[in-house]
């Protein structure tokens, strides 16, 4: 009797499982075909974000390569175009060349316009910071000192990759402006600081010399000629998306090192 009863439950439970599946797989149909949709998208934008980097690559070669033979216009206008078009990284890339070729048209305002462009598209803080850095270079000797401060200030936060050439350009700005207090608070940090290199180090401790010795009037100029303030055309060979073009003395994120020269 027992045998039936148990071959009658397990009829049952046959039953019902049958009955669950019944209602159950149009469900798990759908959840199937979402998810290879969502792979299947995962995928496709995959490759399409390889396709698009590959394509503006190819983009930048083609306008480096009129640059380095001397056609400043064509290069100009591949620039542009990949400017409008490019991925992140070679929107950037390309907006610091367009800035380079304005600089070298003796357009120092057009130039900073294009950079803090390149800053907005960078993808990534290295070469946004480069960016702003070289557009407050720019303008440092014509716009006011309220606007090179609110430039330069941010960029000299303790997790800024540019920091202690930021702060050594504000301690410059602050000499320009008359601030000698907050310049003197600058040098001293450089002076002191573990991440600055030996070269920003002894150009902070005879900036401190001269304001002691209340010899200020050439600081400034001096310490703009030792790191290079006026920035330099890109090379003209394609950047890695990380990297940043426009030569800066100082180009490692972290530590800071300053400049080497």
């Amino acid at each position: 009797m027992a045998d039936v009863f148990l071959e009658v439950d397990g009829q049952v439970r046959s039953a019902r499982l049958q009955a669950l599946f019944r209602k159950s797989w149009p469900y798990a149909l759908v959840v199937a075909a979402v998810v290879a949709v969502i792979a299947l998208g995962v995928w496709g934008y995959r490759q399409y974000q390889i396709s698009a980097a590959s394509k503006a690559s190819a983009g930048y070669s083609d306008a480096a390569q009129a640059l380095a033979s001397g056609d400043a216009k064509l290069a100009e206008q591949r620039f542009a175009a990949l400017a409008k078009s490019g991925t992140p990284a070679f929107r950037a890339l390309s907006l610091m060349q367009e800035a380079g070729l304005r600089l070298k048209a003796n357009d120092a305002p057009g130039a900073a316009r294009l950079l803090d462009q390149a800053a907005a598209a960078a993808p990534n803080q290295v070469m946004g910071d480069a960016a702003r850095l070289q557009a407050a270079y720019l303008l440092m000797d014509t716009a006011a000192y309220g606007d090179i401060y609110a430039r330069l200030s941010p960029l000299t936060g303790k997790d800024r990759p540019y920091r202690n050439l930021a702060r050594e350009a504000l301690a410059m700005e602050r000499l320009a402006a008359g601030h000698n207090v907050e310049a003197r608070g600058d040098f001293q940090v450089l002076s002191l600081s573990s991440d600055s290199s030996e070269v920003t180090r002894t150009r902070a401790n005879a900036a401190l010399a001269m304001l002691q010795a209340g010899t200020t009037a050439n600081i400034a100029a001096i310490a703009k000629g030792a790191i290079g303030l006026t920035p330099v055309t890109p090379p003209p060979t394609a950047a890695a998306p990380g990297q940043a073009p426009m030569q800066a003395p100082d180009a490692q994120p972290a530590p800071q090192t300053g400049a080497d020269q």
